[in-house]
């Protein structure tokens, strides 16, 4: 397996960085997890706006997490793609298929069929990905009870199992006891660095031995908040770094 951070950027843009979006290359297949903006361009860079992928799993539906998919799209079709493509979604299948309408992308029109499922823990084995739910969205809670909104606060993190060694993607967590049992079966873990606190990241590295990826933030902040922790196991992600497991 080999997984590629294509973007770093936290919530708000960054100049020169690309939001949430990371490639999984192995058992003969090509996996997108999550689509922030800049995603299309990183993946024109590594000529991979044909054929080549095969699903995309989105964690949430936060816009830094989803936002890059429609010109993505868009963008396969206009390069002909051929081959039908899988977008896995947490919530809110029959709202993106919509939206979908809205944007004019339509399948009847394009040279690829777009098929949209809703996921789950179990979902897929078959691939070597194990999502399991976080507490990221719980916040919104309030609002949707109140306004009796159709969200489900649905979102997730994965264990990815790998030859030599697990990886936990993080994706965006509330806590880092949203993940700390989860970790100990893992060799190596990108870590969400805006969202769980500083103490919360230090008790979960105290208890594991992992090697850390700290990503989704402003590169000076990120190295400020956790520079006590940054050791040569625990860095700060960049853009491209390949993590092989």
């Amino acid at each position: 397996m080999k997984l590629t951070i294509l973007g770093t950027a936290p919530g708000k843009s960054l100049l020169g960085k690309s939001h949430a979006s990371y490639l999984l290359e192995g058992s003969s297949k090509k996996i997108l997890i999550d689509c922030g903006e800049g995603t299309t361009q990183n993946l024109l860079e590594k000529n991979l706006v044909g054929n080549e992928l095969d699903y995309i799993i989105i964690s949430h539906l936060h816009p830094d997490h989803i936002s890059g998919v429609f010109i993505l799209l868009q963008t396969l079709y206009l390069n002909k793609r051929a081959k039908d493509l899988t977008v896995f979604m947490p919530e809110s299948v029959s709202e993106f298929k919509d939206f979908l309408s809205t944007l004019y992308i339509f399948n009847e029109r394009f040279s690829y069929k777009i098929n949209s499922y809703l996921y789950h823990e179990d979902s897929f084995p078959e691939i070597s990905i194990y999502p399991f739910r976080n507490t990221h969205l719980i916040g919104y809670r309030d609002i949707v009870e109140k306004y009796d909104l159709p969200n489900k606060l649905l979102s997730y993190s994965f264990i990815i199992k790998g030859k030599e060694r697990n990886l936990l993607l993080s994706s965006d967590i509330r806590t880092a006891e949203d993940i700390k049992e989860k970790a100990k079966g893992c060799g190596v873990m990108i870590l969400d660095g805006i969202h769980p606190s500083y103490l919360s990241v230090k008790d979960l590295l105290d208890e594991s031995n992992i090697e850390v990826y700290i990503t989704h933030g402003d590169y000076s902040k990120l190295q400020e908040k956790f520079a006590e922790l940054l050791t040569t196991n625990v860095r700060l992600a960049k853009e491209n770094d390949e993590i092989v497991f």
